[in-house]
C-alpha cells in the first residue's frame, strides 16, 4: 500500500461504554483506496477505522462521523494523540442532517460499521451509548443508504458491515439509490456455524450482475486465529486485538 511507515497507533476507550469489536479491522482491511483518496467513516465511534486506515496509508483524507458526544470526544483525543488531526476530520452529529455540510460527489469511498440491529430485533441494551451504537436508533439502514450516494463521487464506493441475515436487505437497499453490490463477504466465527456477519461492497455506476463472493473464517476449533485473520491484524500498526463479533 501507499504512504509512509509510521509509528505505532494508539487508540483509547472507554472501558464502562461501547467498545470496538473485530468488524472496523475487517472493514479497513478489505477497502483497498487510492493514494490520497478521500474517505467519510459513519459511526466512527472512538475512531477506529480511519486510525487505522491511517496506520497503512497515510496520505488519506478521512472525515469521520460520530452522534455520541463521549465517542466524538475519543475520537477527536485519539486522531489528536496520533497526530492526524490534518488528515482526519471529525464531526459530531447526525448523518442525515450533517451531509449538507459537503459537496455533491465528494468522497471516493464511504465506510460504516454501522448500529446494525433493527430496533424490534433482540433486547435493546440500558446502557444509552451501547443501545445506540447496537440498534437503529439513530440510523437505519435506508438512511444509511439514501443519504451517501449523493456524496460519493461517479464510480465511487461504499463498504458496509451487517449482521449475514440481513444481506439481501443491504444489497436490495443499495441497489434503490444506484448504489451497486460488486462484492461481499461472509464472515464465519467458525467453520462449523452459520456466517456471522458480512461485509458488502457497492459503486455508484455500473457493475457485475452477480457479486463476487468471498468468505472469511476468524478462528480454528481450538479459539486460535486463523492465518487470514492474523495477516489482517498483523497488517496494521496497532498492537491491540478484539475476540468479538459485534
Amino acid at each position: 500500500m501507499g504512504g509512509q511507515t509510521i509509528e505505532q497507533v494508539t487508540i483509547s476507550q472507554n472501558p464502562r461504554g461501547y467498545r470496538y469489536s473485530v468488524e472496523p479491522f475487517l472493514l479497513a482491511d478489505w477497502v483497498r483506496p487510492v493514494n490520497g483518496a478521500k474517505i467519510l467513516d459513519i459511526g466512527t465511534g472512538c475512531g477506529i477505522i480511519p486510525l487505522l486506515l491511517m496506520s497503512r496509508q497515510a496520505d488519506l483524507e478521512i472525515t469521520a462521523v460520530e452522534i455520541q458526544n463521549s465517542l466524538y470526544k475519543s475520537a477527536v483525543d485519539n486522531v489528536k494523540t496520533n497526530g492526524w488531526s490534518h488528515r482526519i476530520r471529525v464531526w459530531e452529529g447526525n448523518y442525515r442532517s450533517m451531509a449538507g455540510k459537503w459537496e455533491p460527489e465528494s468522497f471516493d469511498w464511504i465506510l460504516s460499521n454501522p448500529p446494525y440491529r433493527k430496533i424490534n430485533s433482540g433486547k435493546i441494551n440500558p446502557c444509552r451509548g451501547k443501545a445506540v451504537a447496537r440498534h437503529e436508533l439513530s440510523l437505519t439502514l435506508e438512511t444509511l443508504a439514501a443519504v451517501s450516494a449523493p456524496l460519493l463521487k461517479p464510480e465511487g464506493k461504499i463498504a458496509l458491515a451487517y449482521p449475514f441475515y440481513r444481506l439481501e436487505e443491504v444489497m436490495n437497499q443499495l441497489r434503490k439509490v444506484q448504489l451497486n453490490p460488486t462484492r461481499f463477504v461472509r464472515v464465519f466465527g467458525h467453520e462449523e456455524v452459520a456466517p456471522k456477519i458480512c461485509l458488502v461492497e457497492a459503486v455508484k455506476g455500473e457493475a457485475p450482475k452477480t457479486p463476487l463472493e468471498e468468505t472469511l473464517t476468524l478462528y480454528h476449533p481450538d479459539g486460535s486465529y486463523t492465518p487470514t485473520i492474523q495477516e489482517i491484524y498483523a497488517s496494521f500498526n496497532y498492537p491491540e486485538r478484539s475476540h468479538r463479533l459485534r
